[in-house]
């Protein structure tokens, strides 16, 4: 396997480690279920951006694909969250607003990773 030597991101690290404890308030103990897996997941990448060294490509390279699709979704996100909330309004602008802020925060990893990821491709 590829290895990248990445320099410690603090800003990186802490969407990575937001995102993991949004994913543990949502598994379940001793389940292995997706939010589990999404938790685990982001809880390693948060500790790989805050201390820097040796990645995986492959890791880095999913890392890009998943938030890669959290920006790709999040439009279509929206619209769903406006349809079945049509009659709570004020709830469902603050899901929407969760959204946009994982979609800025999937924008700025993205661009970081794609940064990262060229010298390789």
């Amino acid at each position: 396997m590829q290895q990248v030597n990445i320099a410690p991101n603090p800003q990186i690290a802490v969407i990575f480690k937001g995102w993991a404890a949004d994913w543990a308030k949502e598994g379940q103990e001793n389940k292995k279920d997706m939010a589990t897996k999404f938790h685990t997941v982001y809880s390693i990448a948060a500790k790989v951006f805050a201390e820097g060294g040796e990645v995986e490509l492959t890791f880095l390279s999913a890392l890009f694909q998943d938030c890669k699709q959290k920006l790709e979704m999040a439009e279509a996100m929206n619209e769903k969250v406006k349809a079945s909330l049509k009659d709570d309004d004020e709830r469902a602008q603050a899901i929407i607003a969760k959204v946009n802020s994982a979609a800025q925060d999937a924008a700025h990893v993205v661009r970081y990773l794609g940064q990262l990821l060229m010298p390789s491709a």
